[in-house]
């Protein structure tokens, strides 16, 4: 089983605007990050939500997807990944860590992750363009503890480097595993696209 954690809980200052709710063709960012999660094959979906979390949920609407609310957003990333594991069952093998500011990254991306991870069974799988790092990210379950006692300051780069020799780099003919959108021009950007 493969649970994916989609991090939704942040404030998106840099942006401006909240990011979750900008649009992306019909839809919220949020709304596309969850429809391509529940279309790939991943076996549950999480997520974290924080800042402004009862619009999130309503822009979500009856997706088959659990909440987990992070009431500590404002300490960073971390601790919605924390917060995200929390809810993970405990039958899981994998988990599958997804950002809300990727709406372009679809399934067929994610299963790619998903497969090589199957196949290899490394810890850790992560997408790459160009040898640069991306997400979403596989982490498998053994390192559960490690991801909950990350230091906030340096977050999953911490587990990264602890296994560098167990980790299967996938190259991804997309720039869009490493496409975010933080700043305003970023947005203006990809609706250009």
């Amino acid at each position: 089983m493969i649970s994916a954690v989609l991090l939704a809980a942040g404030e998106s200052r840099r942006m401006g605007r909240f990011k979750q709710l900008l649009e992306f063709g019909e839809r919220t960012f949020v709304e596309c990050c969850v429809d391509n999660l529940l279309a790939s094959r991943v076996d549950d979906c999480i997520v974290v939500t924080g800042h402004r979390a009862a619009d999130v949920r309503s822009a979500i609407g009856n997706r088959p997807v659990r909440f987990m609310h992070n009431p500590d957003y404002r300490d960073g990333m971390s601790s919605s990944i924390k917060r995200g594991i929390d809810g993970i069952s405990n039958q899981a093998r994998a988990c599958l860590i997804a950002l809300v500011d990727q709406p372009q990254i679809g399934a067929d991306i994610i299963n790619r992750v998903i497969e090589t991870y199957k196949k290899e069974q490394p810890l850790i799988v992560i997408p790459t363009y160009e040898g640069k790092n991306g997400h979403p990210i596989i982490l498998d379950l053994k390192l559960r503890d490690e991801i909950l006692a990350i230091d906030p300051h340096q977050g999953l780069r911490q587990v990264v480097h602890a296994h560098s020799s167990e980790i299967v780099r996938l190259e991804i003919s997309s720039d869009a595993v490493l496409t975010d959108f933080d700043f305003p021009e970023d947005y203006e950007r990809i609706i250009k696209r």
